[in-house]
């Protein structure tokens, strides 16, 4: 397990760059300005820096120029963000051209994805795409490799990382075709490393936070079925837990009666997210989300039951190709239906290799349109919901030029009875 104080890692890793050792005091020449440059947004890669990039801050730290390097360190999380390959194939072939000759460059993480990109235009190039931090420990005397056990001290949470990839293809999702390595923990790693943790700091494991791409497909490569519920049933059977979290939401189509029956058991999730995506089956069969409306809501329903007081979140996503004012509805149909305690809405973005993107896309305009449909049909619900929306604009405007590209459309320039929480949440309610 590593205990970090986040705030205090991340600013002894952002200095990393800051100043540079002699190079006749380090047994190898490595620069590793790219790293920190790259990565210095901790708050979209959170998994790269606790696991992988944190762990690194010893190699980092023995830092020379880029001129002076035989070793050039580059990462980019950029498949945790969006398909920044352009950037990352620019980013190195502009290395490639001022690095000092000889000198070679390290790839590491998500940015090796680029390898079949540059199809050898490069030389003198390696690319570790997993296990990274080990693997530049090993090459250069470092004891350093990925934690999966991480306690974060300023959020009190034992964070754990029980699974990486995601095996789903959800026709929106980027890391569909980012060509992340799946790979899980075993049950039995995982507990050697509880048990350790109940030993020397028991306090620390009050709350446990399990991350990852997709906890409900935890286990398929090691023991050929999904074994999710195993590790609710193990976390749970720990006094020392209080709580079981989890930042990221579970994949509905794949919570099976194994995995709800766990959830459902135990008396220590409390928050948890579930996230609906869209409202209609139509679209929930165009994105291959893997689950029905009714499916969400028998789910949301025997959550609510077994623990009255759960906190369920959701995401929702508006603006996909061939999406309709039915849609719409049903969408916040499905979020009265569910009555999430939460509500994350974002515009959908359609990345360039994603399947979706041979689809006739939506105008901005009409997105704006049925956002703010949505914001008066959950208006008219009875209660009211705590709303977060990634475009504000819809909000503030009621010039008829911003809908020119949906002027055949009502307009809906009601003034909102808003409650901002901060800036970007709201709660809706009714006049």
């Amino acid at each position: 397990m590593r205990i970090i104080n986040y705030v205090e890692e991340e600013t002894k890793f952002l200095k990393c760059n800051n100043s540079f050792v002699e190079p006749s005091k380090v047994k190898y020449k490595i620069n590793s300005d790219w790293v920190t440059f790259n990565c210095w947004n901790a708050s979209e890669c959170e998994r790269e820096m606790m696991v992988s990039f944190f762990p690194m801050i010893p190699l980092l730290e023995q830092n020379v120029t880029f001129n002076e390097a035989d070793y050039i360190i580059y990462a980019h999380p950029y498949a945790r963000v969006e398909d920044m390959s352009p950037c990352v194939i620019k980013d190195l072939e502009h290395i490639a051209k001022m690095r000092k000759p000889d000198a070679e460059i390290i790839v590491v993480g998500k940015a090796a994805n680029a390898e079949k990109l540059l199809n050898n235009s490069i030389p003198n190039i390696t690319f570790y795409e997993s296990h990274y931090t080990e693997a530049l420990g090993k090459r250069f005397g470092f004891d350093i490799k990925d934690e999966h056990f991480v306690f974060d001290s300023d959020t009190g949470n034992l964070n754990i990382w029980p699974v990486n990839g995601c095996l789903k293809q959800c026709s929106f999702c980027r890391r569909c075709y980012m060509n992340i390595p799946f790979e899980s923990i075993s049950l039995e790693e995982i507990k050697r490393e509880l048990d350790y943790i109940k030993k020397t700091n028991p306090e620390m494991m009050r709350c446990v936070n399990l991350r990852a791409e997709n906890l409900t497909e935890y286990g398929i490569d090691i023991y050929g079925e999904p074994r999710l519920h195993e590790l609710i049933d193990l976390i749970d059977s720990y006094d020392e837990v209080e709580e079981i979290a989890s930042n990221i939401g579970l994949a509905i189509g794949e919570i099976n009666d194994d995995v709800l029956n766990s959830l459902c058991k135990t008396k220590k999730v409390k928050f948890l997210p579930l996230n609906l995506e869209v409202g209609s089956n139509r679209l929930l069969s165009l994105i291959n989300k893997g689950h029905t409306r009714e499916q969400a809501i028998q789910i949301y329903k025997r959550l609510r039951e077994a623990h009255p007081d759960i906190h369920l979140t959701t995401t929702v996503m508006i603006g996909f190709p061939m999406e309709t004012l039915i849609d719409i509805y049903e969408l916040a149909e499905l979020i009265g239906e569910t009555e999430p305690n939460f509500v994350l809405c974002n515009f959908v973005g359609i990345q360039p290799k994603s399947p979706l993107a041979s689809l006739p896309p939506l105008t901005r305009s009409l997105k704006e349109y049925h956002q703010k449909f949505l914001l008066q049909l959950l208006k008219s619900q009875e209660r009211s919901i705590p709303l977060e929306i990634s475009y504000e604009k819809v909000l503030k405007t009621n010039k008829r030029s911003d809908l020119r590209e949906a002027q055949d459309r009502r307009e809906f320039y009601e003034e909102y009875s808003l409650y901002t929480i901060p800036t970007k949440r709201l709660v809706l309610t009714k006049k």
